[in-house]
């Protein structure tokens, strides 16, 4: 019992540290592609060293123009400082055939969404974050896995 007690305290500690209220501060970046804004992407940040599976998920879906916020799982607008790879999946619409969700490929071809391979990378500071433009490419093969 005292073993169990120890590993659920230690688990909620690393949780409440990782993305905690107190710890998130606003980060708000812009993606284009071959020039244009890359509106609908999902930019995921993941920290460099980090377990995925025991901390909340930091993305950002991209507007119109490219903007794009980063939301801390359901603790809210923003991220703890850190050094962080960034990932990229942006896909077309939903894709409906016949009531079922049909899988859309990826328009960058999974090029900057391989976790193993991280093409971009960014460091958030304990203030305001405002990122640098994020220039990407689909042209060009997949990367070797």
């Amino acid at each position: 019992m005292r073993k169990n007690f120890f590993c659920l305290t230690a688990a909620l500690s690393l949780l409440c540290s990782s993305c905690g209220k107190n710890n998130l501060y606003p980060v708000d970046g812009k993606l284009s592609c071959n020039g244009a804004p890359a509106a609908g992407a999902a930019v995921f940040f993941r920290r460099q060293g980090g377990d995925p599976m025991n901390e909340p998920s930091i993305m950002g879906i991209t507007q119109e123009d490219g903007t794009f916020e980063l939301v801390c799982g359901s603790l809210g607008k923003g991220a703890p400082p850190g050094d962080y790879d960034v990932l990229i999946e942006w896909r077309e619409g939903s894709g409906h055939n016949r009531g079922f969700a049909k899988r859309v490929p990826d328009k960058l071809k999974g090029r900057y969404a391989d976790p193993r391979h991280p093409l971009l990378h960014v460091t958030l500071e304990a203030q305001s974050n405002h990122l640098s433009p994020f220039e990407i490419s689909d042209a060009g093969p997949s990367p070797k896995r």
